[in-house]
């Protein structure tokens, strides 16, 4: 393979994606370099996933934290139903929280830790500054330990903010262990499903850096608010508007009142 002569556009390829390509052999086997990144990586992924957001990281950026019922990340990766609903204290917890705000903004670490303490930090600070430019009112900041996407749902259902963004730590790959994904929703509920959402992916510093994602979730957040919609049913009101026609009920007056209101901002 060493002296394979290597085809056409293979460096551009190899430019274009951190995958694992032509790394060629040493007779049946890995190349000893290859098999150690490979180890290396597998390493970085498996910490990623096990290891817990120092509480130091949470009262610096001046979170609320609050659990699921996953109290280790043992029973978390187990019983994947525990971090979607919420420990007895965090109920009790966010009935002190700002009731119906603007927008919610909340991370977990989901699954990786490594995510949050790369680029939560840069987010929630830049996505704060924007929205509250804007004039949005925005919901006491959180921090859930040991969530998944749907206790989304049931923090929605006890402080009911207009949308709710929600920050998490996606599943590490060999290639990077630090990506995280925005799900933002408008006025979700505990009978909201994973349609009603819109999701904003790969957010990192060798993807979507944390600067670009700042921009885009607050432009969405922004189309929520005008459609008063999220997930498919957003997508179908913009195909409808593209289309020259409004959307089948997806606007009401609340909704074009609260957008009217908010145009000087924009």
């Amino acid at each position: 393979m060493s002296r394979a002569v290597a085809p056409p556009g293979l460096a551009a390829l190899l430019a274009a994606t951190p995958a694992r390509l032509a790394i060629g052999r040493a007779g049946p086997r890995l190349r000893a370099r290859s098999y150690l990144r490979f180890l290396a990586d597998h390493a970085r992924a498996r910490e990623a996933v096990m290891s817990e957001v120092p509480r130091s990281f949470v009262r610096a950026l001046g979170l609320v934290e609050i659990g699921t019922r996953a109290a280790t990340r043992a029973e978390y990766l187990a019983i994947p139903e525990l971090g979607r609903t919420l420990a007895p204290a965090a109920v009790v917890r966010l009935q002190r929280c700002r009731r119906r705000p603007d927008v919610q903004l909340a991370i977990t670490d989901g699954l990786s830790s490594t995510a949050v303490l790369e680029n939560g930090a840069a987010l929630l600070s830049g996505l704060g500054r924007r929205l509250r430019a804007r004039g949005d009112r925005l919901g006491t900041l959180l921090f859930i330990r040991n969530g998944r996407v749907r206790v989304q749902d049931e923090i929605g259902a006890i402080i009911h903010p207009e949308i709710f963004c929600l920050l998490v730590g996606e599943r590490p790959g060999l290639a990077t262990a630090e990506s995280l994904s925005a799900y933002v929703i408008f006025r979700p509920t505990r009978c909201s499903a994973e349609p009603d959402r819109t999701v904003i992916s790969n957010i990192h510093c060798a993807g979507l850096s944390p600067q670009r994602a700042v921009r885009a979730i607050v432009d969405l957040i922004a189309e929520m608010q005008a459609y008063g919609a999220s997930g498919t049913t957003l997508a179908e009101a913009r195909s409808a508007a593209e289309r020259g026609r409004p959307g089948d009920g997806t606007r009401n007056r609340r909704t074009e009142a609260r957008a009217a209101d908010h145009q000087p901002h924009r």
